[in-house]
């Protein structure tokens, strides 16, 4: 499977960029004048506008190598939305997306925004125990997993993306951590996680994935959206333009297919 290749320390996408949705719908116009109209959701596409401005060497030869293995607009490859928080059901722990050990989740608790949107973590077991969710984002790709943290005595959890870990000591405020970094080399997916110690009882909020060094404003989820599969590109031509010695620049149109969405 071939991805789109992140630029910089680990971003998607440069500002500005756009990003719009296109729907059909088949209408049968009959000789009576009815007119019956049914969706076709499995025609669905997001179109991406991206712009990028000094772009190394090695960044140009990236995009260039996968506008070529792609023949253009021929063949599909992955694309990860750089607006999106990538996990599904971001405060909705009984999913089947998630994975909850022997924890006890609890929802309906106070979130730093003063609504009922958080959730307790009680680990009860003798040992440590994870909420996890996997993803279809390649161990090679730069990602960043944040979440607001609040204890009911003081301690420590750990998050983490595959082996890559970070220690956050929580207390009675909340407070936002994070951990980024690429994942296992080679990996075609990635787990992020949160640990709990034995008795520890944590409560949290705001749990996102984002394909970039550093984490952005919290989105709520639903299901788990955000990596297109299904992705080509819209140039007839790649034109990148060297703006100065080793720096270029090139506008890029993509269209992602986003059927049964």
């Amino acid at each position: 499977m071939s991805w789109f290749p992140q630029i910089g320390a680990g971003s998607m996408a440069q500002f500005p960029l756009q990003r719009s949705r296109k729907w059909r719908a088949i209408v049968n116009d009959l000789e009576s004048g009815e007119r019956i109209m049914l969706p076709d959701a499995d025609a669905g596409q997001v179109e991406w506008r991206l712009s990028y401005q000094d772009l190394t060497d090695a960044e140009t030869a990236n995009i260039s190598s996968l506008f070529s293995a792609s023949q253009g607009g021929f063949e599909t490859f992955t694309f990860i939305d750089p607006m999106a928080n990538l996990l599904g059901w971001s405060e909705n722990f009984s999913q089947p997306g998630w994975q909850t050990g022997l924890l006890q989740c609890t929802s309906g608790v106070t979130d730093p925004l003063g609504t009922l949107r958080a959730s307790t973590l009680t680990n009860n077991s003798p040992g440590t125990q994870q909420l996890q969710q996997t993803l279809g984002v390649p161990g090679a790709y730069v990602a960043c997993f944040s979440g607001y943290f609040r204890g009911t005595s003081p301690g420590t959890i750990i998050i983490s993306r595959d082996s890559v870990t970070k220690t956050v000591t929580v207390g009675p405020a909340w407070q936002r951590a994070f951990v980024s970094g690429p994942g296992s080399a080679g990996a075609t997916q990635s787990t992020f996680s949160i640990a709990s110690g034995a008795g520890q009882t944590v409560q949290i909020w705001g749990l996102q994935v984002e394909a970039q060094p550093y984490p952005s404003l919290y989105k709520q989820t639903s299901a788990a959206l955000g990596i297109y599969e299904e992705t080509w590109f819209g140039n007839d031509e790649l034109t990148i333009a060297s703006t100065s010695p080793g720096l270029s620049s090139c506008d890029i149109v993509l269209v992602s297919r986003v059927s049964g969405r």
